[in-house]
């Protein structure tokens, strides 16, 4: 089971990475009724997510063979549609995540958030012409929390239903947070696993634990199109007897937001 909605996760991280405007605003819960803010919520995301299918089925070989176009793809747009610090505030549990000093809050979303990247590049080379549409959207009474249904199309699984679950931030805009397939969340099964660590090594464990999966996975990803790369860079690398300026030198503390 864990597999399996790990697989799910992926492919709806992969989705929500392919929605080019999908932000859904709600004023204030006392202004608008309940129905109404479902209503605007289908409205968004059914057309974006025929989008999506579109997207995929045109792009996905591409995207393959040029891992760093994927990877500026989903910087571009996940960021905005996904609450990576809610996810991972879920994960630790809120207590542990509101307990850590600001730049260890900064690198533990940091390494989660280059989780949801790596699930979004196995979810790609794991696409094989799904479907994705909206079927169904509920909310609760508050406006605050809601569940966006949507049925997944295969030519060769059976059909499923999964749910997004979406939180309204105070700005008004609705992102995603996890996903959940027949009442389990992908929070509720990693959570166990990461509290785990997190009690025995510390934030800075878990955080390690992380990225050594996702160095792994990205180095063997990226090294579909080094090359090229190799050799613009060999032409313009100083001679040994040259010091790089400033400007050349990579900073030891910047973090590349690309994998490759």
């Amino acid at each position: 089971m864990y597999k399996f909605t790990k697989k799910i996760l992926r492919a709806v991280y992969l989705a929500v990475a392919l929605c080019t405007s999908c932000f859904v605003f709600a004023e204030a819960p006392p202004l608008v009724s309940k129905s109404t803010v479902e209503n605007s919520i289908s409205s968004q995301f059914a057309p974006l997510f025929d989008a999506i299918t579109e997207e995929l089925s045109q792009n996905q070989a591409r995207y393959i063979a040029n891992p760093s176009a994927y990877a500026e793809f989903i910087n571009l747009r996940v960021k905005s549609l996904w609450d990576v610090s809610s996810t991972t505030s879920a994960l630790v549990g809120k207590a542990a995540f509101v307990a850590l000093d600001p730049a260890q809050q900064t690198d533990l979303v940091e390494a989660i958030d280059r989780t949801l990247m790596r699930y979004a590049f196995e979810g790609l080379e794991n696409y094989t012409a799904q479907i994705f549409d909206v079927v169904d959207v509920a909310v609760n009474a508050e406006n605050t929390l809601g569940w966006v249904q949507v049925r997944m199309q295969s030519p060769v699984l059976m059909d499923f239903n999964l749910d997004l679950l979406i939180k309204r931030t105070e700005e008004g805009v609705w992102k995603g947070v996890d996903v959940r397939f027949k009442g389990i969340t992908y929070v509720s099964i990693k959570k166990h696993e990461y509290r785990r660590i997190m009690k025995k090594r510390g934030v800075a464990g878990l955080i390690e634990t992380l990225e050594q999966k996702n160095t792994e996975f990205f180095t063997e990803v990226c090294g579909k199109e080094p090359s090229a790369q190799e050799k613009s860079f060999a032409h313009k690398e100083p001679s040994a007897h040259k010091e790089p300026s400033a400007r050349e030198k990579p900073s030891a503390h910047k973090k590349s937001k690309a994998p490759c």
